[in-house]
């Protein structure tokens, strides 16, 4: 059989977690590190992007200073492949240094966003509560969504919020899950919102939400030792990002982690891809 080719491939990164002056998060894990690496991966593998998302809490200490080193390193990178970078915030990032710095905005309004890559419709929501872990989309921005849905985009629409509307395994991270997720439901069910995209929890997971296939990437920095069920405890290990690819038909969403491992088999060469115009 032939391997069918997807007509859009996204590369969703989430939680970076950069530090204006360097220091480590937590005393322990360089966040910058943690990024060159993903970066190093993105602009060296033989996988072609549309473009490159970034789902929030970008800063861990809301700098402006972090912001600039952020989108220095990043756009340099995504420039030598010729691929876009899509910015959205979350409740570690402070609002107004984020719209100066990375989207050449002032104000502290909501981020919303829409961006069309050949067909392929991407909306970017606030889910961000001013002060607060936990996220709620604003009446206005719902808004603001319901009417970017009203009308169909030629391949669909993916969704991009910091706070992914699905349950968390852990206990107490129920106190920062996004609130009245009904009322988002409620925008989104029925249109052609064909995949929801998310961060914030700092760990993968896979969901259904409003008739929506929804994923939750891994943080880039440190992510949750799920091995403790129910209980929270953050841990410098498994960084990585998602690779959502878009078909006619369907929808993967597949975690890549940046640290490797010892080979058990020999690789197995992929056959030639066809260029993307």
């Amino acid at each position: 059989m032939s391997r069918p080719r997807p007509t859009h491939t996204l590369a969703h990164l989430s939680d970076t977690h950069i530090t204006g002056d360097g220091a480590s998060v937590g005393g322990v894990v360089d966040a910058r590190a943690r990024l060159r690496q993903a970066l190093e991966v993105l602009t060296s593998w033989n996988v072609g992007c549309d473009a490159w998302v970034f789902s929030g809490d970008l800063s861990d200490d809301g700098s402006e200073a972090s912001y600039v080193w952020l989108r220095q390193t990043v756009e340099t990178a995504a420039a030598s492949v010729g691929v876009p970078v899509i910015w959205a915030n979350g409740n570690h990032d402070e609002p107004g240094a984020f719209r100066r710095v990375l989207l050449g905005a002032e104000g502290a309004e909501p981020v919303l966003a829409e961006h069309v890559l050949r067909g392929l419709r991407l909306l970017v929501v606030d889910s961000t509560v001013p002060g607060k872990a936990h996220g709620r989309v604003a009446p206005a921005s719902l808004a603001w969504l319901r009417e970017r849905l009203s009308r169909p985009a030629e391949s669909g629409s993916v969704v991009v919020i910091h706070h992914p509307p699905l349950p968390p395994l852990q206990d107490a991270a129920w106190g920062w899950v996004l609130s009245h997720a009904d009322e988002l439901a409620e925008v989104l069910r029925g249109t052609d919102a064909r995949a929801i995209l998310g961060g914030h929890f700092h760990q993968a997971a896979f969901g259904v939400f409003a008739g929506v296939g929804t994923s939750v990437a891994p943080s880039l920095v440190y992510n949750q030792d799920l091995t403790v069920g129910r209980d929270l405890r953050g841990q410098a290990s498994n960084p990585g990002f998602s690779l959502v690819e878009v078909y006619p038909d369907v929808v993967t969403h597949t975690v890549v982690p940046v640290t490797g491992g010892r080979t058990v088999y020999p690789p197995v060469a992929a056959a030639p891809l066809p260029r993307r115009a």
